[in-house]
């Protein structure tokens, strides 16, 4: 395990480490060579619960602790939704306690005992279910992690040099039956694909090894020049449609993927290329939006494409008599008389609708009788015609009669019921438009 000692050597770390320890040949492999070679290590084992020698691999690691007085922590999963849990949601569980461990002891750095082998299959993996650019690659040899340093010195070498380390050293282990099961992905692909691929070049793990750093180059170099040009043109969750539309399209495919990780972080993995493709026909339309996973919403205002928390305005219907004030929207007042005709003041006849009057959130499907116009029209038609933006159309209410007719969309469109034209009537309303933090009085 030379080379894995000249790693760790070389990237000049503290030895006091952390290493995540399933109890299996690498990691007990990885925790004796740790050991004899002069690292402070704390063992992190987690039980998930999920096989019936769970429990026996968990005393198994803490009683080979004991002998060898390293310390030893340990986290049991119980009732866990009924031990039922996706893959990410396991490792979340895991990383979540190894960090908790870190912290406990002030380590910063965080082991695991991930190999050659490991490599092809999770590169071989994501090929076949397709993936990116950077969801290619694999796993580095060394990465952040939070605000720790994830390291994985077995890289450089096959399940079977570890096997013959174990062997040699006489070092106990327990094995999982189900790596051997071929009702997964993983294991056909060790068991059936790996051998070929052996067969072909023995050492072909650092052709991946090679292959994934080569991708990471890459990807950093892109990474580099996406955020130049991202700077300029995506500002307060907005991307500047006519900057962005003179980027080269490999670079406006990955200003688009830049943004969404941007959201999405580790949860990136829900964001597929049907959700990007959607995104650039989106881009190529007007007025329409999409929704993303996890409530984020893309919608386009002109030449400006916007990225939003989905937050859904809250419902009301609230009753006005003479004053009426809505967040984000401004107020409604009784007044005694103007000779104003805008969109902005109303003149109601009382005997034409029926009272109260009231202020309510828009409906899907509300229609309106506009003033000067036969027939009804859709309030959604309204905001598309009057270039309303989406971001702000959730915050425009109606004025209604208790028999909900819409009369008048403040600042927008009034209904037939307008009586400016006939003189003859009792109530008018002016609206005030709320202003924004930013805007000065005029």
């Amino acid at each position: 395990m030379k080379e894995s000692l000249d790693f760790l050597k070389k990237l000049n770390i503290d030895k006091n480490v952390v290493l995540a320890c399933s109890g299996g040949p690498d990691s007990m492999c990885l925790l004796h060579m740790l050991k004899n070679n002069g690292y402070n290590v704390i063992c992190a084992h987690v039980n998930h619960n999920l096989r019936t020698v769970s429990e026996e691999e968990y005393k198994f690691v803490e009683n080979y602790c004991k002998d060898n007085n390293i310390i030893f922590e340990g986290m049991k999963i119980q009732n866990y939704k009924n031990n039922k849990f996706t893959e990410n949601e396991a490792r979340k569980k895991r990383y979540d306690f190894f960090i908790d461990v870190l912290k406990k002891y002030n380590y910063k750095v965080l082991i695991t005992a991930h190999h050659g082998d490991d490599l092809i299959e999770t590169i071989l993996m994501r090929i076949i279910r397709g993936s990116n650019l950077n969801g290619y690659k694999g796993f580095s040899k060394s990465s952040k992690f939070k605000n720790y340093l994830l390291v994985r010195p077995l890289i450089f070498y096959t399940k079977k040099d570890i096997e013959k380390y174990v062997k040699d050293n006489n070092i106990p282990y327990v094995t999982d039956d189900t790596n051997f099961s071929k009702k997964y992905t993983r294991n056909r692909i060790r068991l059936d694909v790996l051998p070929i691929l052996k067969n072909e070049y023995i050492d072909v793990h650092k052709k991946f090894l090679d292959f994934n750093e080569e991708l990471e180059k890459t990807q950093d170099y892109i990474n580099y020049q996406v955020e130049e040009i991202l700077d300029d043109i995506y500002k307060d969750n907005k991307l500047d449609l006519k900057k962005f539309n003179k980027q080269h399209n490999f670079i406006k495919y990955k200003l688009i993927e830049t943004i969404l990780y941007k959201y999405y972080n580790e949860d990136i993995k829900l964001i597929t290329k049907k959700h990007i493709n959607l995104i650039f026909d989106l881009i190529n339309n007007t007025n329409k939006k999409i929704n993303l996973p996890k409530n984020l919403i893309v919608f386009k205002e002109y030449d400006t494409l916007l990225f939003k928390e989905d937050k859904k305005s809250k419902e009301y219907e609230y009753v006005f008599n003479d004053y009426l004030e809505i967040d984000n929207f401004g107020k409604l007042e009784k007044i005694e008389d103007t000779n104003e005709k805008s969109n902005y003041v109303i003149k109601l006849n009382s005997k034409d609708i029926k009272l109260p009057l009231k202020l309510r959130t828009i409906k899907d499907g509300d229609k309106i009788s506009v003033k000067n116009l036969n027939g009804t029209k859709k309030v959604s038609r309204i905001f598309i015609d009057e270039k309303i933006p989406l971001s702000v159309r959730n915050d425009i209410p109606v004025l209604i009669d208790s028999t909900d007719t819409i009369l008048w969309i403040p600042g927008i469109k009034k209904s037939k019921f307008d009586c400016y034209n006939n003189g003859i009537y009792d109530i008018i309303i002016k609206y005030t438009k709320k202003e924004k933090s930013n805007e000065k009085e005029k």
